[in-house]
């Protein structure tokens, strides 16, 4: 698979450090901007403040001297001398008119709204105004009324005129413009040079690396796990290829585990098959000669009376020849396994007609067995057949592990099937019946239950050792699973899990 170069890591940690890079300068130049824009709008203030002080005190001589025609020059020259300096008038402090201007049609005209509010609420600081798109900084400075004036003013006139001076901030406007250009050439020049260097960097420190990483990969994947990957550097990366290679060894010897594994299983497979086909052959050929001794001695025992002291022998030689038939009844269900006949069943009847035929045993063994079922149940498809063998063998071992007597509980119950997908692997339905086995008999040892449903394993004098391992078979053709968990002298608990299903399980031949 081609990787997209918009998809890559290196693509991704470059674009999201330049975006924090770019904001970050961003942030910082427009700041830098913002504080060059405060400093030279102060300075511009300053110096209107300057101007208007400096007018204010030559001004008030020409008036003590009762010069005020020369006022109105003083006004004109002092603009002319200054290109900053763009308005400078005197207007009146009681109804606004301007009485002396640098620009002479301006007398007579009522004073700027703005300039006349900043007198009248008595704010003699410098402030910023903008007038049809043109920004000035202005200061309204109140000449007042002084002992030297009582002369030509009453002493009651205690503002004689205001002076309005406006001075032009487009300079400073010019060099905040010429600033701010500077500083974004700034930016997109280092921005340039970042990204060649994330670049550089990115393709040094993450895409090779990874390259190497990813062609391991993709010849790993192909089959071959003889390859490994050379140290890369001492950072993650570097922490990262030493963790593959454990990896590679770990399936490496996995691998070889597993061939070793289904070669014996393959072997054993064989040998198996070849087991079945031989006792297949030789139940079939003891079978019927099976019977027909079995019939035999049935009529016999039959015709013999009852005080015959050899009556009793030959009851003897009958169960042993029923002991052998049931020996080569199991042989060939192991040899060859029917398949299910699935019918909706009712779990209850099954296990009822199981142990009907196992009390009688049960007494003689002084074993009780007690019986519990939840109530309302559903019907479950399996072979009901199948199962009633799975139960009785189940239970037969059960009364075989108590020798003294003691106490079989059989209980079944529902649960769901969500709580036993991940610890037993039962998927597709949504209820399982378990159906459990607990028996207070001697218990098994632990070495011998990882063997309990191989074929032909037991402990007992008797039988073949393959009940546990046709039930096995039988419960998980129905997708169900058998458990078994016992210690030495704490009995044993054989647990049977059935799927509810609405279709047969399919088993693959």
């Amino acid at each position: 698979m081609k990787l997209k170069v918009f998809e890559s890591i290196r693509f991704k940690l470059t674009f999201i450090a330049l975006v924090a890079v770019f904001v970050i300068t961003l942030l910082i130049v427009y700041s830098d901007v913002k504080d060059t824009e405060h400093r030279l709008i102060a300075t511009q203030k300053e110096k209107a403040a300057l101007m208007s002080d400096m007018l204010k005190q030559s001004i008030m001589l020409l008036m003590l001297e009762n010069r005020w025609k020369d006022v109105q020059d003083l006004l004109e020259d002092i603009t002319k001398a200054n290109p900053e300096l763009d308005e400078v008038r005197i207007f009146h402090p009681l109804n606004g008119k301007i009485i002396a201007s640098a620009d002479i049609k301006d007398i007579g005209k009522q004073i700027y709204h703005e300039d006349w509010n900043k007198f009248v609420n008595q704010r003699n600081e410098p402030f910023v105004i903008n007038k049809k798109g043109t920004i000035f900084a202005t200061r309204v400075s109140p000449i007042l009324n002084k002992p030297a004036c009582y002369k030509c003013h009453p002493p009651n006139h205690k503002v004689l005129g205001v002076l309005d001076v406006e001075v032009s901030l487009s300079v400073a406007h010019k060099s905040i413009v010429e600033a701010t250009y500077r500083h974004f050439l700034g930016l997109a020049l280092g921005f340039v040079i970042i990204t060649v260097i994330f670049i550089i960097v990115g393709e040094r420190l993450i895409s090779l690396p990874l390259r190497k990483l990813t062609g391991v990969m993709q010849t790993v994947e192909g089959g071959d796990l003889s390859v490994r990957i050379k140290k890369i550097s001492g950072d993650e990366f570097g922490y990262l290829s030493h963790s593959f290679n454990k990896m590679i060894d770990a399936l490496q010897s996995a691998q070889q585990n597993l061939e070793i594994c289904h070669i014996q299983q393959m072997e054993q497979t064989s040998k198996l098959a070849s087991l079945g086909q031989i006792v297949s052959g030789i139940a079939h050929e003891i079978k019927n000669p099976l019977a027909g001794i079995s019939c035999a001695v049935q009529v016999f025992h039959a015709e013999m009376k009852n005080d015959d002291p050899q009556k009793e022998v030959v009851s003897e030689v009958l169960n042993q020849v029923t002991r052998l038939d049931k020996i080569v009844k199991d042989l060939l269900s192991y040899a060859k396994p029917k398949a299910p006949r699935y019918i909706h069943t009712k779990i209850s009847e099954v296990l009822d007609r199981a142990l009907f035929f196992l009390y009688p045993e049960a007494r003689k063994l002084n074993v009780k067995i007690d019986l519990k079922i939840q109530e309302d149940l559903p019907d479950i498809l399996v072979d009901p057949d199948q199962m009633q063998q799975v139960f009785m063998n189940i239970t037969v071992n059960a009364l075989h592990a108590m020798h003294s007597g003691g106490t079989v509980s059989v209980h079944a119950s529902e649960t769901e099937c969500s709580k036993l997908k991940d610890t037993l692997g039962i998927t597709g339905c949504d209820k399982v019946f378990v159906i459990s086995f607990h028996d207070t008999g001697q218990g098994i040892a632990p070495e011998d239950l990882e063997k309990i449903f191989e074929p032909f394993f037991t402990k007992k004098t008797v039988g073949t050792g393959l009940g546990l391992s046709i039930c096995k078979r039988i419960i998980e053709e129905h997708g169900g699973r058998i458990t078994v968990s016992s210690a030495l002298g704490d009995g044993s608990v054989f647990t049977v899990y059935l799927p509810v299903r609405n279709t047969p399980l399919k088993i693959n031949p």
